[in-house]
């Protein structure tokens, strides 16, 4: 029985040799390596304006789909493509395997691409920073045999860090100069309101620890008024202009809109990405705002100041809180209310920083002195202290 077993095991070795020595005989001569496109670069993780795929662990969904013609080997068998990624000017010595496939379209997910690349074991690459890779797919039939590499193409990818919300973070907000009293002053936190107008927060996971993220503001603006953003106020090292169309980091004339009307910002500080489109008008305008809560045992308003003289929806203050807020804000903490009454009454439950909702959870407050600017189109405030 065990030399009946032996030759058996043996048999079965001459099969699989000849099986692998006629697949050999088969393939062509000059089989045909795939080609690997050029990446689309159409989906929302690549940003045009830096050149580059901008990956935050935090994110989901297709970074991008390669796609590459089909492999020719002259022979009936499975080809399975592999789409291998590596540093730039390292010729592949390092090569990593994203992802495999008997399909020769081959789409990588953020998370797949963000992993590879900052995995210390292997490509390493730095978060935060923006850098050149190497791509091209490997074709192989039967048991990884016949290797053929595609062209490669060279893209850019900055792989971000975690992201966290905006009440997590110590925020690095950008302003609007120019837009409120029409003047150009940028030098204090005095101007906060009057010249200089914050763009505010959003909801989710969009800052990083250093403060910065996704900033918004909807507001009115006119044709005949040019405008810019800046970072750090009393400096112009970061700001944002536009030459021509096209909204440009660090340099260009001042932005403009095309007609007198509702526009909102949006500007990502870690992707340095700008855009801004219309939007629509408010339903609702107000006389007045003010600022009551338990810092003047909820008696009468403190007025607030409106930013813009057309159609305002901006409203600021500077106001001196001697003690912090009473905890829970439930019971404690502060509101923004529009006309003296509580129609229409803002609270967000964050500082200093937050989206107010119609009649939400009181604001929590801080010692110290403080300007205070509400957008009631949208609900978001900020506390800047001075």
């Amino acid at each position: 029985m065990k030399n009946l077993k032996i030759f058996i095991s043996f048999l079965a070795g001459l099969i699989l040799v000849a099986c692998a020595d006629d697949a050999k005989l088969t393939i062509s001569a000059t089989p045909g390596a795939p080609v690997l496109s050029a990446p689309s670069m159409s989906t929302t993780a690549y940003r045009k304006d830096s050149t580059a795929y901008v990956l935050s662990m935090d994110s989901s969904g297709t970074a991008e789909t390669f796609k590459g013609t089909a492999a020719k080997y002259g022979v009936n068998m499975a080809v399975t493509y592999n789409l291998q990624i590596d540093k730039t000017g390292n010729n592949f010595a390092n090569a990593q395997t994203i992802t495999s496939s008997t399909s020769d379209s081959l789409p990588v997910t953020v998370t797949q691409l963000y992993n590879l690349i900052t995995d210390t074991k292997g490509l390493n690459a730095t978060v935060g920073v923006k850098t050149s890779f190497d791509v091209r797919i490997m074709a192989t039939i039967g048991a990884s045999l016949q290797p053929l590499y595609s062209n490669t193409i060279t893209i850019k990818i900055n792989p971000l860090r975690s992201l966290k919300p905006y009440n997590l973070v110590t925020l690095v907000p950008y302003y609007i100069v120019g837009l409120g009293d029409g003047t150009w002053h940028n030098g204090t936190t005095a101007d906060i309101g009057v010249s200089l107008i914050p763009l505010n927060v959003v909801s989710g996971n969009n800052y990083s620890s250093t403060g910065a993220g996704t900033f918004t503001y909807t507001g009115y603006f006119l044709k005949a008024n040019g405008f810019k953003l800046i970072r750090d106020i009393g400096s112009w090292t970061e700001q944002w202009g536009m030459t021509g169309s096209a909204y440009v980091h660090n340099g260009g004339d001042n932005i403009t809109v095309p007609a007198d009307g509702y526009y909102t910002i949006t500007l990502n500080s870690i992707s340095n990405n700008l855009t801004i489109v219309s939007a629509t008008a408010p339903t609702k305008s107000f006389t007045s705002m003010g600022m009551i809560g338990e810092f003047n045992s909820w008696a009468t308003d403190v007025a607030m100041s409106p930013s813009l003289t057309k159609n305002n929806h901006v409203w600021y203050l500077t106001y001196t809180f001697t003690s912090d807020f009473t905890p829970p804000v439930g019971s404690g903490g502060l509101k923004f209310r529009a006309n003296g009454g509580w129609g229409d009454n803002w609270g967000g439950g964050t500082f200093p920083a937050g989206i107010g909702t119609n009649g939400g959870t009181n604001i929590p407050f801080l010692k110290g002195t403080y300007i205070a600017v509400l957008n009631d189109i949208d609900g978001t405030f900020m506390f800047i202290k001075k």
